[in-house]
């Protein structure tokens, strides 16, 4: 085994060669997913995180060789030493007589000629150039720093609307549900530096204390080679105490780390003089109180004196096949129909669509634009990239659509594959636009909502109404319906603000469908005026 001071060396080494690799990683990676290379999703695809995985353990076998090579050379650098040692114990305390002797000067005068030279060009000889080569080729598969902070505020979503302590995070408990695994000291110092830059001094200086907790002494050479020294802690956990006008425990701290205590007051002056800052709230998710509350397994649905029974008078079609329908709420008017579609049915959604999907941001046929209010990929369909084979399976959906509403839904209807990672969340919304654009000056403002759920969600990912305190599971085959006007004036009906809950374990994969007015008017006509003012 190697001691640890030369294995700081060793993970000192090819950390800088990684970090060498990592800054050029940026260029060549925009170039590479531009090309033919798609973009890594490494929040929302199972098989990008386990390509990571993978090459996690491929780096793991390469540092233990990187290692054993180094040994290698130890070994024979221990054993040069030990044979010269052998003559100079002999010589020790005389000296003279030593030298005296010709069988000792001739070889001390060739051995200091020759040996130390060949030993230099030994140690100046590279150890282990094929494991570095190996690292630097990797590197450029990292994730990116946009990547990282993307999973570290997932983390933070997860933290903040489920109050998940420190303590319980370090120990893989998420809302009482132990998961069979913990976070380091340096990921525990990485949220509490989130928290400090957005503002949530408190809940930071909770991470930041915690993780000194964690630090042993015997790992402070290792926590140093991977960038984070204790004082760095100290001095961001001293800065928190400054923000809750905790002067005297900044004081405390700076002075109790023996790098920092004769730099104290000076230290404890510019932070008391130079405030920081936070992030603007725009760089947030939301995450209101109440939404957070009904997210959280504590909550349970208000019973009610609503009914489940199965709809058979929407369409004909409902006659020969009834759909099983669960009454959530009558005003608004909020159903769930169960087992809607099959296995099959989804599975042939998902290979349409999944191949579409990209970062999407807020609105209608949004953009690629990443956005903190929605973190998830999209895909619209029908698409002029999807596979025609697609079509029969959007055709059936559609039909089903019109079966469960009585809407007119006609052959180019647009749906949106919407899938969540690990922390992806949806802020509160309405899914009404209630603005002029094209799209509501063309079909008018969304009337309907009809929303599937394409799988189970294990942990997290709830849809929630927060002024109805009514939170929906993600359910495989479930069909949320739900309108966003009153029905006889289509005055905006503010009561269906509600938004996705932070995935916590696995991801949520949903098929969106949004219903317009102008189609409806024959059959949902407005019998009284309203005071919302139509687009024209």
């Amino acid at each position: 085994m190697l001691p640890l001071a030369s294995m700081q060396v060793i993970l000192q080494a090819l950390l800088m060669l990684a970090s060498a690799a990592v800054q050029s990683q940026s260029q060549s990676k925009t170039k590479g997913e531009t090309s033919s290379n798609p973009p890594k999703e490494f929040m929302t695809s199972m098989a990008d995180r386990m390509e990571l995985l993978l090459l996690d353990r491929q780096l793991i076998s390469n540092l233990v060789q990187y290692a054993e090579e180094l040994q290698k050379k130890v070994d024979v650098l221990r054993r040069f030493a030990k044979a010269m040692r052998i003559p100079l114990k002999g010589a020790k305390g005389r000296e003279e007589e030593y030298l005296s002797n010709p069988l000792h000067s001739f070889p001390l005068i060739r051995h200091m000629h020759e040996d130390w030279r060949h030993l230099e060009k030994f140690m100046r000889q590279p150890v282990g150039q094929d494991q570095i080569n190996f690292l630097k080729n990797k590197a450029t598969k990292f994730p990116s720093v946009e990547e990282t902070e993307d999973a570290t505020e997932a983390i933070y979503r997860i933290i903040r609307t489920y109050d998940v302590g420190p303590g319980d995070l370090v120990h893989g408990i998420i809302e009482g549900v132990h998961y069979n695994s913990s976070i380091s000291v340096i990921d525990c110092f990485s949220l509490g530096k989130l928290l400090f830059h957005w503002g949530e001094y408190g809940k930071a200086a909770q991470f930041l204390a915690y993780s000194l907790d964690l630090v042993r002494p015997e790992h402070y050479s290792v926590l140093h080679v991977l960038g984070l020294t204790s004082s760095e802690v100290f001095m961001l956990l001293s800065r928190c105490f400054v923000e809750l006008d905790l002067e005297d425990n900044a004081r405390t701290m700076i002075t109790d780390h023996p790098d920092l205590a004769e730099h104290s007051e000076r230290l404890l002056n510019f932070y008391t003089s130079t405030r920081h800052v936070p992030v603007s709230e725009e760089m947030k998710p939301i995450l209101d109180e109440e939404f957070n509350q009904i997210c959280r397994s504590s909550h349970q649905n208000k019973p009610s004196r609503l009914h489940c029974r199965y709809n058979a008078t929407t369409t004909p079609f409902l006659r020969l096949a009834p759909l099983r329908m669960e009454e959530l709420s009558l005003d608004p008017y909020i159903v769930v129909y169960h087992n809607v579609l099959s296995d099959a049915e989804i599975a042939e959604v998902e290979r349409v669509a999944e191949p579409l999907l990209k970062s999407i941001g807020v609105g209608e046929m949004d953009n690629s634009k990443k956005s903190k209010v929605r973190t998830a990929l999209g895909a619209w369909i029908p698409d002029e990239n999807m596979h025609v084979s697609g079509w029969p399976v959007l055709q059936r959906i559609l039909r089903r659509i019109h079966d469960i509403t009585g809407l007119i839904i006609k052959l180019g209807q647009v749906v949106q594959l919407i899938k969540y990672g690990y922390g992806g969340h949806y802020d509160t919304h309405f899914d009404y636009l209630n603005a002029s654009l094209p799209i509501t000056q063309a079909l008018g403002d969304r009337m309907a909502t009809v929303l599937f759920y394409l799988n189970d969600v294990k942990h997290g990912g709830s849809t929630v109404f927060p002024q109805l305190q009514l939170k929906v599971p993600s359910e495989r085959g479930k069909v949320l319906v739900w309108y966003n006007m009153h029905g006889e004036t289509h005055d905006l009906d503010s009561r269906t603000l509600h938004g996705s809950c932070p995935v916590i374990d696995g991801a949520k994969t949903v098929l969106s469908c949004w219903i317009h007015e102008w189609d409806q008017m024959f059959i949902q006509p407005t019998y009284h005026p309203g005071n919302r003012s139509f687009i024209t």
